[in-house]
């Protein structure tokens, strides 16, 4: 696998925006990925705390675990009860057998595959798993289909896959839920997007002028200040054999 290391490290300078602008995961798919009776979980890739807060407030103790400085910062802020770990998912600093399940939220595909599996195999505990998201769109009306294509990276519904596992997932789930977003909101959220940060300023601008005429559009059209833009949360649960 390939990873374009400029958008790989682009998500730091933009930490603050991430937190204001990145939504988190509809509730019944964080307590799909957490294993009955759990205690304590890695949540790898963990970014500004997007899942890592859903899970405090279910009790767990969790690993915060974040290669980039910035982006730890604000998830340190933020969510003060984690622990956090400045560390990559391909050496995790946690004990053999010390987690009941290592959770990656819209970062696996940032990762080195092989590497990260062994690291998972390693820190899980017996009969624990591994349990993978992504928010995306899934769009409906002629507009959304509009609006993820003028996002590079959009993937109309739920058409995702866990790629770099050596076995097929145990389980799979998709988890339908609505954000209501203003123009100005759903463009402050799609400047956070990699591929878009990683644009020219000139294109960069394009695409977000392109993205805010769309819900403006919608809007107007409902007299409403927000329109609906429907989303999956895609997830999977592999366990090691």
């Amino acid at each position: 696998m390939t990873i374009d290391p400029a958008r790989a490290l682009s998500f730091g300078r933009l930490a603050e925006e991430y937190e204001l602008w990145r939504p988190g995961y509809p509730p019944d798919a964080v307590d799909w990925l957490v294993p009955p009776g759990a205690t304590r979980v890695a949540d790898v890739g963990a970014g500004t705390g997007k899942l890592t807060g859903s899970l405090l407030d279910r009790g767990l103790a969790v690993d915060a675990l974040e290669p980039d400085p910035g982006m730890l910062a604000v998830l340190r802020r933020v969510h003060p009860d984690a622990v956090p770990h400045l560390a990559s998912a391909e050496a995790l600093p946690l004990p053999e057998r010390s987690v009941d399940a290592v959770l990656v939220a819209d970062a696996w595909h940032w990762f080195a595959h092989a590497a990260a599996v062994d690291e998972v195999r390693r820190v899980l505990r017996p009969g624990g798993w591994l349990g993978l998201v992504w928010n995306t769109p899934a769009p409906v009306e002629q507009w959304e289909f509009e609006l993820a294509g003028i996002d590079p990276d959009g993937t109309a519904g739920s058409e995702l896959d866990a790629p770099g596992l050596p076995s097929a997932p145990e389980a799979t789930a998709s988890f339908p839920w609505t954000w209501e977003i203003t123009p100005d909101q759903w463009c402050s959220h799609l400047a956070t997007n990699s591929g878009v940060a990683a644009m020219p300023q000139a294109e960069r601008a394009q695409h977000l002028d392109a993205a805010r005429a769309v819900v403006a559009r919608v809007c107007e059209a409902t007299g409403r200040s927000t329109a609906p833009v429907r989303h999956w949360a895609v997830c999977f649960r592999w366990r090691p054999s």
